[in-house]
């Protein structure tokens, strides 16, 4: 969840979906807001979207793993899931 300008990582049973958004349609929100070249958005949410689901990945296998450890796994990539 983005809340207050920060990503928030929670447990909830409750999951609906509400919309999606591609790298593609961000990368153009990103380019029209911020007059941020296309392909430089683009490669920079790629790279966000590649360590958020790493967090995710590592908070999946433990919930109860304290931040730090989480920060310093997906900087070392250590039990990072493979990206596509």
């Amino acid at each position: 969840m983005i809340n207050d300008r920060k990503v928030i990582v929670a447990k909830s049973k409750m999951f609906e979906i509400l919309a999606e958004f591609e790298v593609d349609e961000l990368a153009e929100l990103l380019q029209y807001r911020y007059a941020t070249p296309w392909n430089h958005g683009k490669d920079i949410l790629e790279k966000l979207l590649y360590i958020l689901e790493d967090i995710l990945y590592l908070y999946s296998k433990d919930p109860e793993l304290p931040k730090e450890e989480v920060v310093r796994d997906v900087k070392l990539r250590i039990h990072a899931k493979v990206n596509k």
